[in-house]
């Protein structure tokens, strides 16, 4: 087993906020402060990785002998002489308490996900994990990606869903299939993020702007069949560092005062890489009461490629040059409901880590 601890603070990033009129008049500041100047997850690190790229980690709670740990389901994807692999998920785990961290190594046996079916033939990308406690049962969206070529001459991508109560043991993992229906024999979904609430209606935020401009709502009685609300949920937004993409982040936590934090990412223009683009994390407050009502949305980025790993300079591996891509979140430990871990993929290649820190102004 592979440990590496990583405490070093280095950067404070403050994300100023557009206001808009909260519940009992409340404002918002959000912080977010890197627990890490190096990668706590990459293959350049020796035994920690047999996968080239390791990145875009989903966060679940996972009891090991009787103790909970933080784990991480991590998308990982080899080099090869032929290009870049299929994406499976492996499973990896914190033998330390944020903010340290010693992720067990990834090796061939940490998968507990890949590609089975006809419709997820190119890979298992992207998941976002929910645990609910009501059923012990744990909830996981994932992009299901094949290679048929869609009207437009693109890979078809659904967004599909899994569960298992022992995420741990890769035959446990029940599909259930991608849950929305095809239209004209395609479909392009992806990115969800689930609100699991004391009673239904759940709540699930997805989508990537690919196709819409912006990230849209839907809503479940059972957490296994959703229904689209109408209209956009999230819009991108004309020279903001979100005008080029608005895409779903990790599943939404309640802050103190019963409202939600929900991370997203985004995009926008960034000329001089091969996609043009820079990828950032942007945030908003979402009604405890009512999750469809968004209470303030942040003006600047969250987090930002800013690190020579997150920007994916040589020497460090750079898949996708200039990205930060959050999909996992947890409350750090203690008593601080106002305080949060997320975990993000940097340059398509790593997992960097952050601390998250809410302020409530009334």
């Amino acid at each position: 087993e592979k440990k590496m601890e990583k405490s070093c603070f280095l950067l404070v990033l403050v994300a100023t906020s557009l206001f808009v009129a909260g519940a009992y008049g409340a404002s918002y500041s959000v912080v977010a402060k890197r627990l890490s100047n190096e990668p706590v997850i990459t293959s350049q690190t020796h035994g920690a990785s047999v996968f080239t790229y390791n990145y875009n980690p989903a966060f679940l709670p996972l009891w090991v002998n009787g103790h909970y740990r933080s784990a991480l389901m991590v998308r990982c994807q080899n080099k090869t002489a032929s290009g870049i692999g299929p994406s499976e998920l492996s499973l990896t785990v914190n033998g330390l308490v944020p903010p340290h961290f010693a992720f067990t190594a990834i090796t061939n046996s940490s998968i507990k996900f890949h590609s089975q079916m006809p419709w997820e033939d190119y890979g298992t990308e992207d998941p976002r994990i929910v645990y609910n406690p009501q059923n012990s049962m744990y909830y996981m969206l994932y992009s299901a990606v094949e290679t048929k070529k869609n009207p437009h001459g693109n890979l078809i991508c659904r967004l599909a869903l899994a569960t298992t109560k022992t995420p741990q043991h890769a035959s446990s993992w029940v599909r259930h299939g991608p849950i929305f229906p095809d239209k004209d024999g395609f479909q392009w979904s992806k990115s969800g993020a689930t609100i699991v609430r004391d009673h239904p209606p759940h709540y699930l935020i997805y989508g990537d702007s690919s196709y819409l401009p912006g990230i849209q709502l839907a809503t479940s009685p059972n957490l296994l069949n959703y229904s689209t609300l109408p209209g956009i949920f999230i819009h991108t937004r004309s020279n903001s560092f979100d005008s080029s993409l608005v895409e779903s982040g990790p599943p939404p936590l309640t802050l103190a005062d019963g409202n939600y934090l929900f991370v997203y990412n985004s995009a926008k223009p960034h000329p001089g890489v091969p996609n043009k683009l820079q990828y950032n994390a942007g945030w908003v407050i979402l009604d405890g009461k009512d999750p469809s009502r968004i209470l303030q949305r942040s003006d600047e980025p969250l987090l930002s490629p800013e690190l020579p790993w997150e920007i994916g300079t040589a020497p460090y591996l750079g898949l996708t040059p200039q990205v930060v891509f959050v999909e996992g979140m947890e409350r750090f430990p203690g008593q601080d409901h106002n305080r949060f871990v997320i975990y993000y993929g940097a340059a398509d290649s790593v997992v960097g880590v952050a601390e998250v820190n809410v302020q409530i102004h009334h």
